[in-house]
């Protein structure tokens, strides 16, 4: 106690001991002096204000006089500091808008970098409505007047991203407005490449159709993308046109059989028909995802509670190779059978019940009552629980243990 006590009362002359030593330099450069001892550590006056100008310098500040390239440089300089909290985040986006706005403005830039600009610019103004009124007015403002640009590039640029703010909500409008913004997508894209672009557009309202469950409308959609997606130069979206028809077919899901085929990491074949007579939660997941590494515990829990009552859960693994998805099984002592291709080349996303279905996130989890049919495509937390008891009724007692106890009632 007595050594607590005078370290808290050593501990401000420390600070402001070491406070002098960074203020006051030339200080301990003449003490050195006078001891005889060779200043040689402490930094020159020119040194110094060279120093002291470089921590002056804002990292987040636009360059003045910057050219083009130190601009597009800066950009990505900011992006590469934004950090990790959302503070950090923010500030770093409006940088990045900053310094598109200054390319934007430079005397006789070209069409392409002013292209390249908006799009850094519009990406963190997208990202920074979120958070920022006066970002949400700026972006506004900025739609508006490219909507209004006499270059026809630049107002498809400015409709488009109108039309992807809006598709955004599309999952809270009606069937009849819904409709109009299909055949107003499907406008926009009437000419030209299909291209990644493209994708991301339709794909966004196509998502946004699913969760409303306007389920003919998303999958009519979906496949559409693949037509177009097939027709593409881009091999990756060519390659992709399978998921699309696979993302048609799992929105039109619900009340229907699933059904599901291939080898367990067992390298047994699969026995679905075994299932029969269950409730069964199909969970596509991977061991490198960590949400579905979070979901874990509470299928365990109910497990525990369901499992008597005819609850059993089927894992679809997504790993690129049988050991990561075994060392997590083995590790988090998982029970139920988990489903993988014998083939290198059907793993990861390229598994054929992802591509089956067009599982492009994970985890996706579908719930399937004992006839087979399925009855939710996002049985998942409270919503598992919820589902859980309203098919099988309360669940079974777990009997705790002594640990269990001691340990809820110290909490």
């Amino acid at each position: 106690m007595a050594i607590h006590s005078v370290a808290r009362r050593c501990l401000p002359v420390l600070c402001l001991a070491m406070l002098m030593l960074i203020v006051f330099p030339a200080g301990l450069a003449g003490a050195q002096e006078k001891a005889g001892e060779e200043p040689s550590a402490v930094a020159k006056p020119d040194q110094e204000d060279e120093e002291e100008k470089a921590a002056e310098v804002d990292p987040f500040a636009v360059p003045e006089g910057a050219t083009e390239e130190e601009l597009f440089a800066f950009i990505q300089r900011v992006k590469s500091k934004r950090g990790r909290t959302l503070e950090s985040v923010v500030q770093a986006a409006k940088a990045a808008v900053a310094g598109a706005d200054a390319i934007r403005e430079l005397d006789g830039v070209s069409l392409e970098s002013e292209r390249r600009a908006l799009t850094e610019q519009l990406a963190a103004l997208n990202f920074l409505r979120r958070y920022d009124a006066p970002s949400r007015q700026a972006l506004e403002s900025l739609l508006k007047s490219l909507k209004e640009d006499d270059r026809p590039e630049f107002q498809r640029i400015g409709l488009i991203e109108d039309f992807k703010a809006r598709a955004a909500t599309a999952a809270d409008a009606s069937e009849v407005e819904q409709s109009k913004m299909i055949a107003e997508l499907q406008e926009l894209y009437s000419e030209g490449e299909f291209d990644r672009e493209a994708y991301s557009v339709f794909n966004s309202l196509a998502g946004a159709l699913a969760r409303s469950e306007a389920v003919e409308l998303a999958a009519s959609l979906y496949e559409d993308m693949s037509a177009r997606m097939s027709e593409s130069s881009d091999d990756s979206l060519r390659e992709r046109a399978s998921k699309m028809l696979g993302a048609a077919r799992r929105v039109r899901l619900p009340g229907n059989v699933m059904e599901i085929k291939g080898t367990t990491t067992e390298g047994e074949p699969f026995d679905w028909s075994s299932y029969r007579g269950k409730v069964v939660l199909v969970d596509f997941w991977a061991s490198w995802c960590g949400p579905c590494r979070a979901e874990i515990p509470n299928m365990k829990r109910n497990l525990e509670l369901y499992g008597e009552k005819g609850f059993a859960i089927l894992g679809v693994n997504l790993d690129r190779t049988l050991e990561a998805c075994q060392k997590y099984v083995e590790n988090e002592e998982l029970t139920w059978t988990n489903s993988m291709s014998d083939k290198e080349g059907e793993r990861g996303w390229d598994n054929p019940l992802a591509t089956f279905y067009g599982i492009t996130a994970i985890p996706t989890a579908i719930l399937v009552d004992q006839e087979g049919k399925v009855v939710s495509l996002k049985a998942r937390g409270r919503e598992l629980d919820r589902l859980l008891e309203e098919m099988l009724g309360e669940p079974t007692p777990v009997e705790e243990t002594e640990d269990a106890a001691t340990e809820e009632e110290g909490s």
